[in-house]
């Protein structure tokens, strides 16, 4: 397998682990948490999902224990700071917690293109 092969293989697999755990293992308390902005705890345990899975499909791909407890502190950081930021903004603006306005998806939508980037940046970082 090519290196640029290794690369979207990697790329398809730590997206797939962001759907994931994005729309696959969020439980009830961690959308209520991220509704509300005032549980963070269910907001970090969300970010260590995603964290865990990132950390177990970089394994796969021969990324050593070091790359991959960076790999995971970095996602779970940031997935956390992400998270909490826009359930932060969907509180203060009313507007932002009705899906039928457009500015609601366009901070969907940013706050998605920002976890992609962090995975991007976590392949760059560890492969």
């Amino acid at each position: 397998m090519t290196e640029q092969h290794q690369l979207c293989l990697a790329l398809s697999a730590l997206l797939l682990c962001h759907y994931l755990g994005d729309f696959c293992l969020t439980t009830k308390s961690m959308i209520r948490a991220k509704s509300n902005g005032k549980e963070y705890f269910p907001i970090l345990l969300h970010a260590g999902v995603h964290a865990m899975l990132m950390a177990l499909a970089l394994a796969l791909f021969g990324v050593s224990f070091q790359g991959c407890a960076v790999a995971f502190l970095i996602e779970m950081g940031s997935h956390f700071i992400i998270d909490t930021a826009k359930s932060k903004l969907s509180i203060m603006y009313e507007v932002l917690r009705d899906n039928t306005h457009k500015p609601y998806w366009m901070v969907y939508g940013f706050d998605q293109l920002l976890h992609i980037l962090v995975v991007v940046a976590i392949i760059g970082l560890c492969l």
